[in-house]
């Protein structure tokens, strides 16, 4: 399989946009020679590639498989069927949230304490 040419498959993306060059390389913050020499990089960077697709509104996802959103983690989903495991399964939530709300303040009175010994001295 021939290694794609990725400013040249970015540059005909752009011209099917419609966005016009000019407010491409402005918005990019770079000029429009250097846009072009861009164009002309078969090895293009990815992180170019998708600064380009925020601009003219494109998702490079469809043309370079690298930039495609990995799989996030599996969310855990439950089964409740009565209201009595809905009522536990919420105690527990509860739960974990108010240990997170204690942490919070736990970390919060170090913070302050180190602020006023900050400015204590």
């Amino acid at each position: 399989m021939a290694k794609q040419h990725r400013g040249e498959i970015v540059h005909e993306v752009v011209l099917k946009s419609g966005v016009k060059v000019s407010r491409l390389y402005g918005a990019l913050g770079i000029s429009r020679p250097t846009l072009y020499r861009r164009f002309d990089d078969p090895n293009l960077e990815f992180d170019f590639i998708r600064r380009v697709g925020e601009v003219i509104y494109h998702n490079f996802a469809e043309e370079f498989r690298e930039l495609a959103p990995t799989a996030a983690e599996p969310v855990e989903i439950y089964q409740i069927t009565t209201l009595e495991e809905c009522k536990d399964r919420l105690l527990r939530v509860h739960e974990q949230f108010m240990e997170k709300v204690r942490q919070y303040d736990e970390l919060k009175a170090r913070y302050d304490a180190l602020l006023s010994e900050r400015n204590g001295q």
